[in-house]
């Protein structure tokens, strides 16, 4: 393991934390406590810890920018809109690909 596959891991970790967990929560608890972790981690002797660190740190990279997309994907399929909204939306968006377009309906009043 070399110093600079470390920073390289430690700066792609930070970056993941500061987009996705600081930035949402305005607080810097998360990119201390990786800095913290990767401090203690140097100080290890035995190269095969620290390469399982390292190894963990990448999947947590992974992990964090994975959450995101998925929860990017969900919001990208109108997740938080009722069914029968998404469907005339669905339906709407289809038929503007064909060139068409839906005529207005009336809405129920309750």
């Amino acid at each position: 393991m070399s110093g600079a596959e470390a920073k390289q891991v430690l700066r792609s970790l930070l970056r993941a934390v500061d987009r996705n967990i600081t930035s949402a929560t305005g607080s810097k608890q998360w990119r201390e406590f990786v800095i913290a972790q990767f401090r203690r981690g140097a100080a290890q002797d035995d190269s095969a810890d620290r390469q399982a660190a390292l190894q963990e740190a990448r999947d947590y990279v992974f992990l964090i920018e994975s959450v995101r997309e998925h929860k990017d994907l969900l919001l990208s399929y109108n997740i938080g809109i009722p069914v029968d909204q998404r469907e005339k939306d669905m339906n709407a968006r289809a038929a503007n690909l064909v060139g068409l377009q839906v005529p207005p309906t009336e809405t129920k009043q309750q």
